[in-house]
């Protein structure tokens, strides 16, 4: 993973840390502040795959494109991840 996509990673997890101690919920990723030339879902879905976070998918259509993602929170991973 390149230093960008890792300070991208931090980055947003941050903000989904930030929004969670506010009492923020259900964070989704409309919470997140739009990275320069980053697409925030595709990110959110990697960090998934990764085991970061944790959220559900909402999906639109008969192909069933990802449109959303709601109840994002951190994983054991995912606060190990921020907090290195």
């Amino acid at each position: 993973m390149s230093a960008f996509d890792q300070n991208v990673l931090h980055t947003i997890l941050a903000q989904i840390d930030n929004n969670l101690s506010q009492g923020i919920l259900p964070v989704h990723n409309g919470h997140i502040t739009k990275l320069d030339d980053t697409d925030v879902l595709n990110c959110l879905l990697l960090m998934k795959q990764k085991g970061l976070i944790s959220g559900d998918l909402v999906t639109r259509g008969t192909e069933k494109t990802p449109y959303r993602m709601t109840n994002i929170r951190l994983t054991y991973l995912g606060i190990r991840f921020l907090k290195s």
